[in-house]
């Protein structure tokens, strides 16, 4: 659950939903930017990267201090077990959207591979879930090489990122390329999802093509005229295939006040679900 603070209020968004909103995004990606290839394995790795939290993220949760559990707060046995299941199913229908997905989940443990390099190491908790998961990446690249969806530079830069934490220099690797989009879709809706108004954001290290790459610029358009009001956003350069974009999430938004784990869930279920809406455009 993704949980925005906001006036005495919480806004809650299940990670399914933050999904379904980053595959919103790489439906359309495209424009200024390289599209995904093979597009169908990437976008469906977008909208089911977080398919593993669907039952826990049915009810809100909350720690024995009282502090709501959010998406980075989960204890971390609940953790890997939601992100393992997720990535069994994703794979057993699709088994290059599981490598990403794969990817996606053992990155997060791992500085993203490089992409936050600032971030900490593998924690201790979650060492023996990122050596399956690696385990489980090269099944999965032993099979998609089979069937030709996986190519020699694709197997190198695992064998690197195992290895070293981090691509080889200058990859020349398709799967690189597309673990990037995700991240950047993931990266983007967590952008919308994590605050009630959000303002801006940089997306770095946007693939453009084979060795290239960009910073996106996002930021909340001005309040008034067509181009502006509370939700759209500019783009530069624009990332989409399509001007302008709208793309939707739902969240509930209940008050900060519940005095027990039980009101809290009466509460969420007791409050309508809200569509909010965001405007895509050029800067």
């Amino acid at each position: 659950m993704i949980v925005a603070a906001a006036d005495e209020q919480l806004q809650f968004v299940t990670q399914p939903a933050h999904a379904a909103l980053a595959g919103q995004l790489a439906d359309h990606w495209g424009g200024a930017v390289e599209a995904p290839a093979p597009r169908a394995s990437a976008v469906h790795a977008a909208y089911a990267h977080d398919d593993g939290w669907l039952a826990y993220d049915q009810v809100p949760h909350r720690h024995d201090d009282g502090r709501v559990v959010d998406f980075r707060s989960v204890p971390d046995d609940v953790w890997v077990a939601l992100y393992e299941e997720g990535v069994d199913a994703v794979a057993s229908a699709d088994a290059y959207a599981g490598l990403l997905g794969s990817m996606h989940g053992a990155g997060l443990r791992r500085r993203r591979y490089g992409l936050s390099p600032a971030w900490p190491d593998t924690p201790p908790a979650f060492e023996a879930y990122v050596a399956r998961e690696q385990r489980r990446q090269a099944r999965l690249a032993d099979d998609l090489r089979g069937d030709g969806r996986l190519d020699d530079a694709d197997l190198e830069l695992l064998e690197v990122l195992h290895e070293a934490g981090r691509p080889p220099t200058n990859p020349d690797s398709r799967l690189w390329r597309n673990y990037q989009r995700l991240q950047a879709w993931d990266a983007l809706s967590l952008f919308f999802c994590t605050s009630v108004t959000p303002d801006t954001t940089d997306l770095e290290r946007v693939p453009t093509g084979p060795g290239a790459e960009t910073t996106v610029r996002v930021e909340r358009a001005p309040s008034g005229g067509e181009r502006g009001g509370d939700g759209a956003y500019r783009f530069d350069p624009y990332p989409f295939d399509s001007a302008p974009l709208e793309v939707t999430v739902p969240v509930r938004t209940v008050g900060n006040d519940f005095d027990s784990e039980a009101d809290l869930r009466r509460r969420y279920y007791g409050t309508a679900r809200e569509t909010k809406r965001f405007v895509l455009r050029p800067a």
